[in-house]
């Protein structure tokens, strides 16, 4: 945690597009408030894009905007955050989960300091620092395949990279206690009368600290958040706790469970279609560019099942 406010100090001094890094849950999106907060684009407004819960045919207008009719479907001009949060922070998380065509759309925005709605013509200039995050780091992003080189080369000045909370335990008493202090506020805010706890007894720091934490920090919130209000004594106990720590790290993210799926699905669909794609749509009961966009999404070629 330390480290990571070192980086954050680091990157509050300068105006250069950064990069963090980390597993689903390691908290992206405060490191990059902090980030936003320690700088002096901090009088600005900041705004977290998650490019996984757009649907890929608005994302570039969520991000760059778009100029009057070009998306038939949504008439009308469109800003986008990255004109919106003029003198700003704009955090894009999930940056690989960007159509290519996007991400050098972004590149050079990056490079040139300048950047193209969505049907326009004109250029508008970039005044908005921008925060790319993903699950993994930029080198691994590229080797992949996921994320084009030149827009990871406009990143590469600064690349915080966070911790799964199973490899850092250190951290875990400080977060939970972090988190009662917050919990508390929002269930005095809620039921308009004092919260019962006001700490954790040693057994279930010892059960906090033994955890897998497969969700990271938005996990420990989220248990921490349910023990206040479920807590029957100034302590939290053990049995305020709603987890089973021998679950821990063999469950996945139901976001990490998703994508596997998605992934062996349209594998086999293809396989027992030869690599025929408008037939494996047609099985999968998908319009034909919807199974096409789930295909390069996962980085699957139909010639491999030919």
């Amino acid at each position: 945690m330390q480290r990571t406010l070192e980086q954050v100090a680091i990157a509050g001094r300068n105006r250069f597009h950064i990069h963090i890094s980390g597993e689903d849950g390691v908290d992206k999106d405060t490191v990059g408030r902090l980030i936003h907060e320690a700088s002096d684009w901090a009088d600005g407004g900041y705004f977290a894009l998650d490019v996984s819960l757009v649907p890929e045919t608005l994302v570039g207008r969520e991000l760059f905007g778009s100029e009057r009719a070009a998306i038939a479907s949504l008439p009308g001009e469109s800003s986008g955050a990255l004109d919106r949060l003029s003198g700003g922070t704009v955090l894009i998380d999930h940056v690989d989960a960007l159509p290519k065509e996007l991400q050098q759309a972004l590149a050079a925005a990056l490079r040139e300091g300048r950047f193209r709605r969505i049907g326009g013509s004109s250029t508008t200039p970039l005044e908005c620092r921008v925060i790319a995050a993903s699950a993994e780091p930029l080198d691994a992003l590229v080797q992949s395949g996921r994320l084009v080189p030149e827009l990871a080369q406009q990143l590469r000045l600064l690349e915080i990279q966070l911790l799964p909370l199973r490899d850092r335990r250190e951290d875990i008493v400080a977060i939970a206690s972090l988190a009662l202090a917050q919990a508390r506020e929002a269930v005095e805010r809620e039921l308009g009368r004092p919260a019962r706890a006001r700490g954790f007894t040693r057994e279930a720091l010892e059960r906090l600290r033994d955890h897998g934490w497969p969700g990271n920090e938005r996990e420990l919130r989220e248990q921490v958040h349910s023990a206040v209000r479920l807590a029957r004594e100034e302590e939290i106990g053990p049995d305020d706790l709603l987890f089973s720590p021998e679950l821990g790290d063999d469950v996945p993210s139901f976001r990490d469970a998703k994508r596997k799926f998605e992934r062996e699905y349209v594998a086999r669909v293809l396989k027992l279609c030869r690599g025929n794609i408008s037939r494996a749509a047609r099985i999968a009961k998908k319009d034909r560019k919807d199974f096409y966009d789930v295909m390069r999404r996962n980085q699957i070629k139909p010639e491999a099942f030919r």
